[in-house]
């Protein structure tokens, strides 16, 4: 369930989206739900899928954003920033079904009484608002990193410590860590097998574990 509804029961829910215009769209694998630069009118909620979200240089280089996976919400950040347009590409990864709410209908007027599971879905707004941007800012905090050595160990420490645990899956192929981190996927490729050789992690696709006697610390 997602966190948006955390304390709201299925029927109030149901209700809920009614009032609000909320409503399920089915997206096939490799449609796009929303492109760069399109205006803002929904945040979105994936039921059932796997989304990509990437971002696009003036030269049609993409830089990854991340994943969106059953049940995150999406397009929430920016909801209701003084931003007008997207500033990033969501494509599905997989056959998706999303709950679509337009935006236009989640804060009413300061002089309409609301319904008590419209509070609470604001209250979880606001703190999926966060969560999202503290994600966001720890993604910053890796690209600030210099080298590609530097961004992926940042990285994977975030993850280790994230999952309590030096093994671990990250959600990424090859060229999609690549991408997260905006490097070269040979130059990475190449510093996983350095980093590997000195003893500092092990892996196996997608499946890392980092070694050393105070990993965790």
């Amino acid at each position: 369930m997602s966190k948006l509804f955390h304390g709201i029961t299925p029927a109030e829910g149901r209700a809920l989206m009614e009032r609000l215009g909320g409503y399920t769209r089915f997206f096939r694998k490799g449609e796009t739900l929303i492109q760069e630069g399109q205006v803002k009118r929904n945040i979105g909620v994936l039921l059932d899928g796997l989304l990509e979200m990437f971002e696009t240089d003036a030269d049609g280089r993409r830089s990854m954003v991340g994943f969106v996976r059953p049940p995150d919400t999406f397009a929430l950040v920016f909801a209701f920033a003084e931003v007008q347009r997207h500033p990033a590409t969501v494509v599905a990864r997989a056959d998706s079904s999303v709950l679509l709410i337009p935006l236009d209908r989640i804060l009413p007027p300061s002089d309409v009484d609301i319904m008590p599971a419209h509070r609470r879905f604001i209250k979880n707004l606001l703190a999926v608002t966060c969560e999202t941007s503290w994600k966001l800012r720890s993604r910053a905090f890796i690209l600030t990193r210099r080298s590609t050595a530097d961004r992926l160990m940042t990285y994977l420490r975030e993850r280790m410590h994230a999952e309590g645990s030096p093994e671990f899956d990250i959600p990424y192929d090859r060229q999609g860590l690549a991408d997260f981190l905006c490097v070269d996927r040979s130059a990475l490729s190449s510093v996983i097998g350095r980093l590997a050789k000195k003893g500092l992690l092990s892996y196996h696709k997608n499946h890392f574990v980092l070694k050393g006697p105070s990993v965790l610390t």
